[in-house]
């Protein structure tokens, strides 16, 4: 069951999603009602509407009923059966999804608010789920009736109309593009995040702004705007994140602000006008709320697109090691993988141990690559010519400030003729980090094989995504011209070795 978490006098507390309507601030006083009950701070008035407010920790004894309200955060306001009501909350967490069979009765009592005992999914700490009919049912408390759909539909919140309730966020773009909306399913909402820091990654892109830690899972943030082609998110505001699930795992939604939960009646949808790309198939309809029209978000259509399906893949969690191939949690675990090699190439990056041959230092005097395009020249071994070359400029990052002062490895692609001389290629590199067994690695197929290198996780769980670059397919052609220039094609052989002195 979906549940939104709340703070109560320092208590975890959860209500169902479908009575949770929107948070509003704490106002500057409580208006007096002709009545008396426990709890019972005062009125505000929302929207021309009367809202009772009421006071959990005052209800239950928590408190002795000194304590101000204004130590609250704000007010959340509740829909049931057709009636509001507030309640005072110190903060609001997220939505989360609660297992029924795991839930700990409470024994039945004649004031009983909470109706079972819950952990906490990812933390562990102990909540109260709180009984919607018993809140309502505080003897002198008054609920008001909840306002009617403005299309003449059922009353937000009651569940009679069978629509299902959407979390509704706005999303602030940059340049001053303006704020847009957006509604998602509750059900297709696993968590939300109150704040977010995205790290940058070999992930990040256009529309993926790196990645955030989730428990023990790190998973990839996606600016929705950017998604679906409009003007991306403000960097310079803050942000929350709505957590969405797809069956290879996790991914971060940002926006800036959630404004409601609510239920949209048909008759408030507008069909979304024709579009392109990614979002001719993720955005449903258009809905007609009170804060203005929001776009109202297919995940399954959004989940089922190729890259960012290929985002969900790359959550990445526990170092334990599993049996091969098993799920554990959010991570297909893989308790082994072939060793790589850490070098600093304007950033981090690894590749197959397999793939060195050898590492040595910038030679102090390279021979000028005959033939060749680098101005790095070649190294001299005992046995072979090796042309240098900058791999940070191969892989497109730039050339290095200073490629003398570091370190090559001793790259040997595979030969077309096992029997002929060796060939091999010296890829220039800042420094040498370390050797490791990466805990994670990321399975590409071919097409995507083409587009990027595969990442890998190292160290442990925490360790950074990395690109696993493949030297083999980086050094090939470099040997290809080395036999052309060795052996050139006009008259005899011009070249038969170096010799050193």
């Amino acid at each position: 069951m979906k549940v939104g978490l709340l703070r109560v006098q320092g208590a975890l507390v959860a209500l169902p999603v479908d009575v949770l309507r929107e948070v509003v601030p704490l106002p500057e006083r409580f208006d007096a009602l002709p009545t008396a009950a426990p709890g019972l701070v005062g009125a505000v008035l929302l929207r021309e509407t009367v809202l009772p407010v009421l006071d959990l920790a005052a209800l239950t004894g928590t408190t002795d009923g000194t304590a101000s309200p204004a130590a609250a955060m704000g007010v959340v306001v509740l829909v049931h059966d057709g009636r509001a009501l507030g309640v005072l909350v110190d903060s609001v967490h997220d939505v989360v999804t609660l297992d029924p069979a795991a839930l700990q009765p409470v024994a039945a009592g004649e004031r009983r608010l909470f109706t079972a005992a819950f952990v906490r999914p990812g933390t562990g700490e102990v909540g109260s789920l709180l009984d919607p009919a018993a809140v309502f049912g505080v003897p002198g408390v008054l609920a008001m009736t909840s306002a009617p759909d403005p299309e003449g539909g059922p009353p937000a919140g009651t569940g009679t109309g069978l629509d299902p309730a959407h979390l509704v966020v706005r999303c602030t773009s940059a340049g001053g593009a303006g704020d847009v909306l957006l509604a998602i399913d509750v059900a297709d909402v696993q968590t939300t995040l109150p704040s977010l820091s995205p790290r940058p990654s070999q992930l990040s892109s256009s529309w993926c702004l790196g990645v955030t830690d989730h428990g023990d899972v790190r998973l990839p943030v996606v600016d929705p705007l950017a998604l679906l082609g409009l003007p991306p998110a403000d960097r310079s505001t803050s942000w929350q994140a709505l957590l969405v699930r797809s069956e290879r795992g996790l991914l971060a939604l940002v926006f800036a602000e959630a404004l409601d939960i609510v239920r949209v009646a048909p008759s408030a949808r507008s069909t979304a006008p024709p579009s392109r790309g990614l979002a001719a198939g993720v955005v449903r309809d258009v809905a007609r709320l009170p804060q203005g029209p929001a776009f109202v978000l297919d995940v399954a259509a959004l989940l089922a697109d190729p890259e960012v399906s290929a985002l969900t893949s790359l959550n990445t969690g526990p170092g334990a090691a599993a049996p091969a191939g098993e799920v554990t949690g959010q991570v297909t675990a893989v308790p082994r993988h072939d060793p790589v090699v850490l070098f600093r190439a304007r950033g981090t990056v690894t590749a197959p141990l397999d793939q060195v041959d050898g590492v040595v230092p910038f030679p102090a005097a390279p021979v000028p690559w005959i033939g060749g395009s680098s101005d790095l020249g070649a190294l001299v071994t005992d046995t072979d010519v090796v042309p240098l070359l900058d791999l940070s400029e191969l892989l497109g990052r730039g050339r290095l400030a200073d490629p003398t002062a570091g370190v090559v490895l001793l790259v040997r692609p595979p030969a077309d003729d096992p029997d002929g001389p060796p060939r091999r290629v010296g890829l220039v590199v800042e420094e040498l980090c370390d050797i490791e067994r990466p805990v994670w690695r990321e399975a590409l197929d071919e097409a995507a094989a083409e587009e990027r290198a595969p990442l890998v996780r190292t160290g442990s769980a925490t360790g950074p995504l990395l690109a696993c670059v493949d030297l083999h397919a980086l050094a090939e052609p470099f040997v290809r011209v080395s036999r052309t220039a060795t052996a050139p094609s006009r008259g005899p052989e011009l070249w038969h070795a170096v010799t050193r002195d």
